[in-house]
């Protein structure tokens, strides 16, 4: 039946009833283009076809660029414009990735190449919350196996995040040059001004950045959801330098959140304090290609679960009802990393090392009880050291021509060790025994953890012609446990955005997850038309999933079951390994059907299981289908999406709570209408409607509803937004 609804969905897209598909296009290797024009200044000819390409250099896997446009204030969301890819709704600045059913930490989602550690336990804050929409020039999601240069223990694909930074000029007369854009929604009230201004010449440039994003409640067909406003407000300097000895650049951010909701989370965010920068080199000396990065983030957390909703009903450790709690977190990281790339056999080899250093922090408080204290996460350490080989290029010269220069090939190595640490923890003194009792289990514990993994890619590509082009890549990749998974000892809903009601304890002893990968793709690119479909399986040994905490669920006959029970959840689980695979298909397509008119089309399909027992993954996005109609010319452009997703009854039975509604959901489709009108060079005004039709639906990777006086009751599944009427003003200088 899967194989049937897979070729379906292959078949529906190829013919043009698809997703939004984004250019398919090469990663970037090089320095940022000298004066590009600004794109949101941009008209795009629609008989030049988005190419659907491999990159000539094999080391680079295809990569799929979709703008932030439509997304406008949470970048994540831009993954579900991605074929195989979506977000998971955890609030409107706390997306996450996902892309073929792997999640959150599982891919490496970066800033400008930038990876930054999450500030919250429960992941209110996922990288790309510091990437605000306004401010990204594109977003690049791998689509296939990532090279062992760009993935650094993760299982999943890479997504970076390319920001709006200041450009070099043409000559040596510094120019000013810079951007404005205003926005605003009606679904939430909510508004954004973004903009940025800088200073360059050919050899130096500097620029400074800044962003807001405010929104009210959000408005649904069913009602309003409590716990969904938010408020973010982001700074930042970038510089730049070219000459002779190559290329610095730098730059610093600041950002503060406000009072944000998390209707799918027990908390909403009170504030995240937040720093990151980064310098980089590069510089090319005899025949080598170097650079060298440093980066660095901190972030000062707090959560509360009496902020934006009315405190819970029910009695948290210290056993008094109705107590407000909040959470006071922190996480720090400094990372290295270097590169060096030389021509070598008709390719390119390249050797590289990188450092991670993670420091993370958090405790539970009470603002009513200032002796009620639980230190869940002490001084945890996670240092990452690794290193790595690769070639990729023409085989030709690797065989003696016995192969023509249509075939390319790419194998790489990636060696990392992993040192993890926490400290004691504790509880406040007046504190009940079985808190007191599991505190002092983990402080006897080993707490020292390390792991040594391997990991392993190959690459094989085909040309037939100049259209046509066949790929296929090999893995083994490893990811080791994150530190929640291994040192939450007190069992409490601090799960890393899992949303699924449940309290969870890890395990200091988990293995890392290995994962064996294959992907096939095939692509075609006409003077027209251009689809690229792949299919994909991968199975993962030691996969780390939240299971039930014991045999005999629901019956209280252990610390674990008698502390979580008064927390609000008496059948905990906790982290372990288990065994699972993923298969699936997904394909993007483009058609020029004539001068102004193009049909832009993508679906996926992805299934996840669990091997050991017969069950599902948890919280795998269901199969979809989207298309997108264009009319452009140079002054206009109108656009009439459509979204069609299936149902999902593949659900996780040992992850639903027993509390929440039955975790299926049914299809739905979604119209989406714009038009943007660039009324000058400088500016442009774009309006549209979300959500035309103010369908009412409720999104399976939305999570379920853990805030009072809402439109939905506690338990039942987050509904999506209703209708949105939007509007964007931009000017560039």
């Amino acid at each position: 039946m899967a194989r049937g609804y897979v070729r379906g969905l292959v078949s529906v897209a190829i013919a043009g009833i698809g997703a939004t598909t984004p250019a398919l296009a090469a990663a970037p290797a090089s320095p940022r283009p000298v004066a590009p024009a600004d794109p949101a200044t941009r008209v795009a000819d629609p008989t030049e076809l988005a190419p659907t390409t491999v990159s000539a250099r094999a080391s680079r896997a295809e990569t799929v660029s979709p703008t932030p446009q439509a997304e406008r204030v949470d970048t994540a969301k831009a993954l579900n414009r991605v074929p195989g890819g979506a977000a998971l709704d955890n609030g409107g600045l706390a997306g996450q990735t996902q892309f073929r059913g792997l999640s959150g930490y599982r891919n490496q989602v970066t800033i400008d190449g930038m990876g930054i550690a999450s500030g919250g336990p429960n992941w209110m804050d996922p990288p790309l919350h510091y990437a605000p929409a306004a401010l990204v020039e594109e977003v690049s999601v791998t689509r296939g196996i990532p090279s062992v240069a760009d993935s650094v223990d993760a299982i999943g694909t890479t997504v970076n995040a390319t920001t709006k930074t200041s450009d070099y000029a043409l000559d040596d007369t510094y120019a000013l040059h810079g951007w404005a854009e205003s926005r605003i929604e009606s679904v939430n009230n909510g508004y954004g001004l973004a903009g940025q201004a800088s200073l360059a010449n050919e050899h130096n440039r500097i620029g400074v950045t800044a962003a807001t994003d405010q929104a009210a409640n959000t408005r649904t067909p069913y009602g309003v959801l409590n716990a969904t406003a938010y408020d973010r407000k982001q700074y930042g300097i970038d510089l730049g330098h070219r000459g002779r000895l190559g290329e610095t650049s730098a730059f610093v951010r600041a950002q503060r959140t406000g009072d944000s909701g998390n209707a799918a989370l027990p908390l909403d965010t009170d504030f995240f304090h937040t720093w990151m920068g980064q310098l980089e080199h590069r510089v090319t000396l005899a025949d080598w290609r170097l650079s060298a990065q440093i980066s660095g983030n901190h972030v000062e957390h707090r959560m509360a679960n009496d902020l934006l909703r009315p405190a819970p009903d029910f009695s948290p450790l210290n056993g008094a009802a109705d107590d407000p709690r909040f959470i006071r977190a922190r996480s720090q990281q400094y990372a290295t990393r270097l590169r060096a790339a030389h021509d070598l056999a008709g390719g390119e080899a390249t050797l590289g090392v990188d450092g991670r250093f993670a420091q993370h922090d958090a405790f539970v408080g009470n603002p009513d009880n200032p002796g009620f204290r639980v230190d869940n996460f002490d001084s945890i350490r996670r240092n990452t050291y690794s290193g790595f080989a690769q070639w990729a290029g023409a085989l030709d010269r690797l065989t003696d021509e016995l192969l023509s220069d249509a075939w390319r090939g790419e194998l790489g190595l990636r060696y990392t060790h992993i040192d993890m640490s926490a400290g004691p923890g504790g509880v406040a003194p007046g504190l009940p025994a079985p808190a007191q009792r599991l505190a002092a289990e983990f402080a006897a514990d080993d707490r020292a953890q390390s792991d040594d993994n391997v990991d392993l890619v190959g690459k094989l590509s085909r040309a037939f012609g100049e259209r046509w082009q066949a790929t296929l890549g090999l893995a083994r990749k490893t990811r080791s446990p994150y530190y929640i998974e291994r040192y939450a000892y007190i069992p409490l809903e601090a799960s890393a955005g899992a949303a699924d009601g449940n309290n969870v304890i890890g395990d200091t002893r988990l293995d890392p997850e290995v994962a064996y990968m294959a992907d096939l793709g095939l692509s075609f690119t006409g003077s027209r038309l251009s689809v690229s479909p792949q299919v994909y399986y991968h199975r993962i040994n030691d996969y780390i999933d939240a299971v039930a905490f014991d045999d005999t669920p629901g019956q209280v006959d252990s610390d674990v079951e008698r502390v979580s029970r008064v927390n609000g959840d008496a059948t905990p689980l906790q982290y372990a390994n288990v065994e699972a695979e993923i298969y699936g298909a997904d394909v993007a397509a483009s058609y020029a059907i004539s001068t102004h008119w193009q049909l832009d089309g993508g679906a996926g399909y992805t299934r996840g299981k669990r091997v050991d027992v017969s069950d599902n993954l948890y919280r795998i996005a269901p199969g979809n289908v989207r298309a997108q109609l264009t009319w452009a010319n140079a002054d206009w452009q109108l656009r009439l999406a459509q979204r069609y997703v299936f149902a999902q009854h593949d659900t996780a039975d040992y992850r639903t709570d027993p509390s929440v509604a039955d975790p299926a959901t049914g299809g739905y489709a979604l119209t989406d209408v714009a038009a943007r009108y660039q009324a000058t060079d400088a500016v442009s005004v774009e309006v549209g409607v979300d959500n035309l039709l103010d369908r009412g639906y409720r999104d399976f990777l939305a999570g379920f509803n853990r805030a009072g006086d809402s439109a939905v009751p506690v338990g039942a599944r987050l509904p999506g937004a209703g209708r949105n009427a939007y509007a964007t003003l931009h000017w560039s200088f």
